[in-house]
């Protein structure tokens, strides 16, 4: 990156980027809190998206343009690129984090809003990535030639493409595909669930093939707008009320099953009622923040979100009458959060009285 943009670049492009990164990502960790994952999962998707998917996607698309280029002429490769190699190259990498979940940690995946969460984050990391190349390239232009207008009209474009429409649009395509590689997760048949994914993924490659022949076609300089207007904010706006709606139905579940696990000793009956609320949850880790030090917080926030996630369990165990083997491994979760709460509690306890 900083051979193409120089160190210059790299520095401005980087800063400018996180301008981006850092509330697309707030966003999605928002989505998760009902049930959020530890800290280091999530960032995995993130540092998946900005460096592996990121430059594997760069590397592979030269390279795949290069044979296009030789195999046919500079002037198909100038089409196929943008049109097919892009989107197929870019997408795929970007949902082999999601394969990875639902084959190696399938049984940490509680619903859609979790990989929804993890989609966004991945594809929050990717934007990351591209976005220091972009704006940095165009601030580097810019910064030569501060009075030249072409410059300075690139640069008002891209900041317009990158920071304003288009901050969405990387975790936008990553979480069409998650509709169909999570929704896998319950589903028994091996066609049933190579179709649900494969679909899900043809259509994000669709989708991102499309936008990016809206920008080749230099006859309509409104074209990109209007696809802009008629193809992604209906699909923002469809993947937006399905994200806020799983979540709200998240947190249903969740304060509904309180009870029940409260009876069943998964929890303490006092519980309940901070458990059920988020508010609540985060004065309670306030508290212990402030009484026990960060380590405690932290156990508490794990205990907190482990907890949850039973209760989601519990309801799809209940509502589909399978499910006990995973209900029982979440159960023996929690039971060591709680452990590792009360550990850090006592520690802090301890350390308290030997200072007095």
């Amino acid at each position: 990156m900083g051979a193409q943009i120089g160190l210059p670049g790299l520095i401005s492009g980087l800063a400018a980027s996180a301008l981006v990164a850092v509330p697309v990502a707030g966003a999605f960790l928002w989505l998760g809190r009902w049930g959020q994952e530890r800290s280091g999962r999530l960032f995995s998707a993130f540092a998946w998206g900005a460096s592996v998917a990121a430059f594997a996607a760069i590397w592979s698309e030269e390279a795949l343009q290069r044979l296009a280029d030789a195999a046919v002429s500079t002037d198909f490769g100038h089409w196929f690129r943008p049109l097919v190699i892009t989107p197929f190259a870019e997408e795929v990498l970007k949902a082999i984090f999601l394969l990875w979940l639902v084959i190696y940690r399938r049984t940490r995946i509680t619903g859609l809003l979790e990989g929804i969460v993890y989609a966004g984050l991945v594809g929050a990391g990717f934007a990351f990535t591209e976005n220091i190349l972009y704006l940095g390239k165009a601030m580097t232009v810019f910064a030569a030639d501060a009075s030249d207008a072409h410059a300075a009209g690139q640069l008002a474009a891209t900041v317009l493409l990158r920071m304003v429409l288009l901050p969405f649009f990387h975790p936008l395509m990553v979480m069409v595909s998650a509709t169909g590689i999570i929704a896998v997760v319950g589903e028994r048949g091996r066609c049933a669930r190579v179709g649900l994914a494969l679909c899900a993924l043809l259509v994000a490659i669709a989708l991102h093939g499309i936008w990016d022949w809206s920008g080749l076609v230099g006859s309509d300089p409104f074209l990109i707008f209007e696809i802009y207007g008629a193809l992604l904010v209906p699909v923002f706006l469809t993947m937006l009320i399905l994200a806020l709606v799983l979540r709200r139905r998240a947190g249903k579940m969740v304060a509904a099953s309180l009870p029940a696990l409260a009876r069943d000793g998964h929890i303490d009956p006092a519980e309940v009622s901070p458990l059920g609320s988020l508010v609540q949850r985060r004065r309670w880790r306030k508290a212990v923040r402030r009484r026990r030090g960060r380590g405690a917080a932290r156990a508490t926030a794990r205990y907190q979100a482990e907890a949850s996630r039973l209760s989601i369990r519990a309801t799809h165990a209940q509502a589909t009458g399978h499910g006990e083997d995973v209900l029982d491994d979440q159960a023996r979760t929690v039971a060591e959060a709680r452990a590792d709460l009360s550990m850090a509690i006592a520690a802090t306890q301890g350390s308290v009285e030997q200072t007095v």
